[in-house]
């Protein structure tokens, strides 16, 4: 299956909120720009921000899924933050197919 990203937050570290969020966006625009690209990113707490409508990722993340890279954020996580109808890349996920993917991977890259 090869390699699958794991967001796990909007933002990368503990430190200041403002770097993080600052980090992962210039995260994703990496990603979205190498070369070898992974099979799926997939979005978890506060990471399914991310993939919702006035993200400033969001750009980003539709140029992985252009490419080809599976998308999806956690459904449970969409409904607690109340984004469920602003999702505006991917797919909703559900945790037994995360469980699967991540089983199925070559090498899992957690990243938040």
């Amino acid at each position: 299956m090869g390699k699958v990203v794991f967001v796990n937050s909007d933002k990368i570290g503990d430190g200041e909120p403002e770097l993080g969020l600052k980090l992962m966006q210039s995260f994703l625009y990496s990603l979205a720009r190498t070369e070898a690209k992974p099979s799926a990113v997939i979005f978890m707490n506060s990471g399914v921000r991310l993939t919702c409508e006035r993200s400033t990722a969001l750009d980003d993340i539709k140029l992985l899924a252009a490419d080809g890279v599976a998308i999806k954020s956690c459904g449970t996580c969409l409904d607690y933050y109340g984004l469920m109808d602003s999702l505006a890349v991917g797919e909703v996920g559900a945790m037994g197919g995360t469980a699967e993917t991540f089983m199925a991977a070559d090498d899992v890259v957690s990243v938040g």
